[in-house]
């Protein structure tokens, strides 16, 4: 029985994480040591139970190897055994006992050898019951990550953006629909005064409203992160969104890797960005030209010269990664991640 899910509280990753407000998220890093740890009531007698535990990957289920795990009692935090998750992402712990209450915790191991931790549960061993599925962080997928297709029409024809993020939020299992998160996202309406037109900063808010198709423009990262995270407060999860607008091409590639999907803001033909209008930022003497063919979609994988992503308005595509990276710089470098 699982007793609470810890998953993503100390995500491990090989490159520095940006972090927008300036939070960082600890790594812990662990030598792979062949040598098993056994707490004193392990020591003092032998179980017969096997509790057998397989990671799978976030929303697909679909399992995942080149994982470690570790056992530790709950109680006193010592680490009772580890090991490696074979092919179809399992591993095996002898050293457990009926209705003892433990720590299970998964670690991606680096190409150095280091376990870093992603993600942990806690769980009470059921004899009856012996094979315990954890979710967690997909580092090797076989082509992309399994981010559900979550399409923005017709309800949204300009809600890119939360509908991106709604796949996101959806692929780390909460269970809420586009319209739902739509009612979170902060609006601030365009609008012409004595021959201006006034206007949201798209870092604070969405300029209209995605429900209409002449009425809606675009948001960047910050007011998402903000949804986002009180969203992941509302579902008790210990996720957290993070603006990583400026994050280089690099940077994004070893997200995806690591299993984290991205929301990226790219062109919606793929071209170069273009301008149409502007607006005189509310409040100030900003102006703020209009961006045409801004889109957002999410970034799954990265593979032989091409990126996978789930496009809001298409589903599941494959684009060179030249076009990719050159529309997410030319518009700014904007993007998010949950984890």
């Amino acid at each position: 029985m699982k007793i609470k899910n810890q998953s993503a509280i100390l995500f491990g990753m090989s490159i520095a994480l940006l972090t927008g407000c300036g939070s960082m998220i600890e790594s812990e890093e662990l030598k792979l040591s062949s040598n098993q740890q056994y707490s004193p009531m392990q020591l003092s007698m032998e179980s017969q139970e096997v509790l057998t535990v397989q990671t799978v990957e976030f929303s697909s289920k679909e399992s995942v190897a080149k994982l470690g795990v570790a056992l530790f009692d709950f109680e006193t935090k010592q680490e009772i055994e580890r090991g490696i998750v074979d092919q179809n992402g399992m591993v095996h712990f002898e050293q457990v006992f009926p209705e003892v209450l433990y720590d299970i915790v998964i670690y991606r191991i680096t190409d150095h050898g280091e376990w870093m931790e992603q993600s942990r549960e806690s769980i009470v061993f059921n004899p009856s019951k012996p094979i315990i599925q954890i979710e967690t962080f997909n580092v090797s997928p076989k082509d992309s990550l399994k981010v559900p297709v979550v399409l923005q029409n017709p309800e949204l024809p300009n809600g890119c953006e939360i509908t991106s993020l709604t796949a996101i939020l959806n692929y780390y299992g909460i269970k809420m629909d586009k319209l739902q998160m739509n009612e979170y996202l902060p609006k601030s309406k365009v609008y012409t005064k004595n021959g201006v037109t006034y206007g949201p900063d798209p870092n604070k808010a969405y300029a209209g409203d995605p429900k209409e198709k002449d009425g809606g423009y675009y948001v960047y990262a910050p007011p998402l992160v903000d949804v986002a995270n009180k969203v992941l407060a509302e579902n008790n999860l210990e996720f957290r969104a993070l603006d990583i607008t400026n994050a280089t091409k690099q940077e994004l590639i070893d997200y995806v890797k690591s299993g984290v999907p991205v929301l990226t803001w790219v062109t919606i033909d793929w071209k170069e960005p273009r301008k149409f209008s502007h607006w005189v930022i509310e409040g100030t003497n900003q102006k703020h030209g209009v961006y045409k063919n801004l889109h957002a979609v999410v970034l799954t994988g990265y593979q032989n010269g091409k990126v996978t992503i789930m496009n809001p308005l298409t589903g599941i595509e494959k684009i060179d990664e030249k076009t990719f990276f050159r529309t997410y710089k030319q518009l700014g470098s904007h993007a998010l991640v949950i984890l």
